[in-house]
């Protein structure tokens, strides 16, 4: 426990300048989806209001797992989400719920304690960026009153929008994680850029230059696909600057969204997304190899993002060296009845 203390005692940017790794299990919105308390297409975890139980075992989960990280669940909960469900007055109240149940176990298990931001699907060049300005105004605001260790933003896929969500942190004094989303193939040219035209490497290096703690790719594309962005990025980027958190479903260079993806057994599965994913899952093998693969490329920040699950987090958190909780409930040298029978030919 006292080793935990003085983690804790130390900040984000602390961690990362005495050279440590960070692990961030994230993916919370489709982990509660599973458990059937988001709605699919709409996304917003109103739930939070009713049930926050349930938000507080997901992150205990991941805790348990081996998160260095508690980030509050304050995706999809920003003004123009919540006014498309007719909670727009709920906003306030929603954001400080989810930031008070992720500090408390933060508190308690000694963890990071990060709030969030995200793509806002409002973010026009020339047009609407005082609009998305305001919105992530409040929520970083919020967090800041709430006592956040640090803010991420994460899942832009315009590097302006993403580059006003940096300035916003900024402005409030806090560490930042801000993080890209790609959701198309490489162009003719073999290059992969934002949806506003900027290689993906060269958007990564914009926001080192502008002073972002870390940066680099999150969510849409599954450990491989993300592995081929990440070696892109690490061109023109120093490793230790960039992160990367993959979803948890495999994609591949011919459809590497999971907004891509079709299922050629069950047709009936198609469009895959968002209700069809599962036969896609990954599993911890796949984990293993992509973190040992980032690991080896010098990156310090790391984590999964939608799809996430305890096992994969734990996966992850071997794969770095770490003995998290839930490690004491995995022997690799046991194996049950049938599994034995198996292996001896007798099945």
């Amino acid at each position: 426990m006292a080793s935990r203390r003085l983690l804790k005692s130390r900040g984000l940017q602390e961690r990362l300048n005495a050279g440590e790794s960070i692990l961030c299990a994230e993916g919370y919105l489709l982990a509660l989806s599973r458990r059937g308390y988001i709605t699919h297409g709409v996304w917003v975890p109103e739930f939070i209001l009713e049930d926050p139980a349930v938000l507080k075992s997901v992150h205990y989960e991941m805790a348990h797992a081996g998160s260095d990280v508690i980030e509050a669940f304050q995706y999809n909960t920003h003004r123009e989400k919540m006014k498309q469900i007719g909670r727009e007055d709920d906003i306030e109240k929603i954001n400080r719920t989810a930031l008070k149940i992720a500090h408390e176990v933060a508190e308690e298990k000694n963890l990071l304690f990060a709030g969030g931001i995200s793509n806002t699907n409002q973010y026009v060049k020339g047009e609407t960026e005082e609009k998305v300005r305001a919105m992530f105004e409040e929520q970083v605001r919020w967090s800041k009153e709430e006592g956040v260790d640090y803010m991420i933003g994460e899942t832009f896929s315009f590097l302006g929008e993403a580059q006003i969500a940096l300035e916003v942190i900024q402005s409030f004094d806090l560490p930042a994680v801000v993080t890209l989303t790609v959701h198309g193939a490489k162009g003719e040219d073999g290059v992969v850029r934002t949806r506003d035209g900027v290689p993906i490497g060269e958007a990564c290096k914009d926001l080192i230059d502008r002073g972002v703690t870390i940066t680099g790719v999150n969510c849409t594309r599954g450990p491989e696909m993300t592995l081929e962005l990440v070696n892109n990025i690490v061109q023109v980027c120093p490793p230790e600057k960039i992160g990367a958190l993959p979803i948890a479903y495999r994609t591949t260079p011919k459809e590497p969204s999971f907004m891509d993806l079709t299922d050629s057994i069950c047709p009936a599965n198609n469009p895959v997304y968002p209700r069809g994913m599962e036969p896609f899952c990954v599993s911890p093998v796949e984990i293993e190899s992509f973190t040992k693969s980032c690991t080896s490329l010098g990156m310090k920040y790391l984590g999964i993002c939608c799809g996430n699950s305890g096992e994969l987090t734990r996966t992850m958190a071997e794969t770095m060296g770490r003995k998290p909780p839930a490690s004491r409930y995995l022997d690799h040298t046991q194996f049950g009845f049938l599994m034995k029978l198996k292996m001896s030919g007798e099945l």
